[in-house]
């Protein structure tokens, strides 16, 4: 394993100094080591969702060049349009409990 050296600010020199003191971890190093893991799987988790989103993204781009979306016009039509979605819901979760029950 490399040394390093970093430089922290007095805040963060207390918050690594208090986490040791506290019991949280055995040396400033794990703090750090602590800190670097969570970051890291910040990153990762960042990126992820953003892969989801552009996916999700690229989906609906699709659906309206091809056509398959629905103009919602005023509250009317926004209610319109949940309604719908709430009876599929609806009859979607009604399915899975018969498909699990066995009665399908």
């Amino acid at each position: 394993m490399s040394g390093r050296t970093f430089s922290l600010t007095d805040r963060l020199n207390r918050f690594v100094d208090q986490q040791v003191a506290d019991g949280h971890h055995q040396d400033a190093n794990e703090v750090v080591r602590e800190a670097l893991r969570r970051y890291q799987e910040d990153l990762d988790a960042e990126r992820a969702s953003l892969a989801a989103i552009e996916a999700v993204a690229e989906r609906g781009i699709a659906d309206v060049e091809r056509g398959a979306f629905r103009l919602v016009d005023g509250a009317a039509g926004q209610k319109a349009l949940l309604d719908s979605l709430n009876h599929r819901l609806e009859s979607r979760a009604r399915n899975r409990a018969l498909n699990r029950n066995g009665r399908a």
